[in-house]
């Protein structure tokens, strides 16, 4: 009898816990806030101490992109203001550089969300890719008219490069539940 109510006890904590994965389009917004957080946290200083000014990579455009696919507009709205804000807190960049980044990219995604079959890889994957591209090119922009020597190096469009990789890798794994062909479209209606 004791056994049982440990399992029962145990499969109790772990139901619970499971509300709590990290993922995007959660249900509740607090808990998507969270994440949000969480994961800018987790972009912004985990990431460069570990890998030293190599470990310059983007992990909330995806949430971002995800976000704007599955969740209502203004829900996903306010979590891209919710990271933009934080984001430009952490960082040293131009006061809005990524709330109207953020802002474009997903009414962008508003507006074709529900043309595209979200069930394949490729509208996915161009997403990612895109949205991706998006920020690099932007930031690269904006920064570019702020510093007055500003070179290009090689190692600097790698930089760039790797970060598009590492932000449409992470982008496909967050979306693949919604990338099987008996899956339910993620689109809100």
């Amino acid at each position: 009898m004791d056994s049982l109510l440990r399992r029962d006890g145990w499969w109790t904590w772990k139901e619970a816990l499971r509300g709590w994965r990290p993922r995007p389009n959660t249900g509740a917004l607090p808990k998507d806030i969270a994440f949000v957080l969480v994961i800018v946290f987790f972009q912004t200083t985990v990431l460069p101490t570990i890998f030293g000014s190599g470990g310059v990579f983007d992990l909330i455009t995806p949430w971002i992109v995800v976000s704007a696919v599955r969740q209502r507009p203004t829900q996903a709205t306010i979590l891209a203001m919710v990271a933009a804000f934080t984001l430009e807190t952490k960082l040293a960049v131009p006061r809005g550089i990524y709330l109207c980044a953020y802002w474009i990219m997903i009414n962008i995604f508003f507006q074709i969300r529900p043309a595209l079959s979200w069930r394949y890889r490729t509208p996915w994957i161009v997403s990612y890719v895109l949205s991706a591209l998006w920020i690099v090119l932007f930031e690269t922009f904006v920064l570019s008219f702020l510093h007055d020597t500003w070179t290009f190096s090689p190692s600097f469009i790698v930089q760039q490069a790797l970060k598009v990789f590492v932000a449409t890798m992470f982008g496909m794994v967050l979306s693949r539940e919604w990338m099987r062909i008996d899956a339910e479209e993620p689109v809100p209606q």
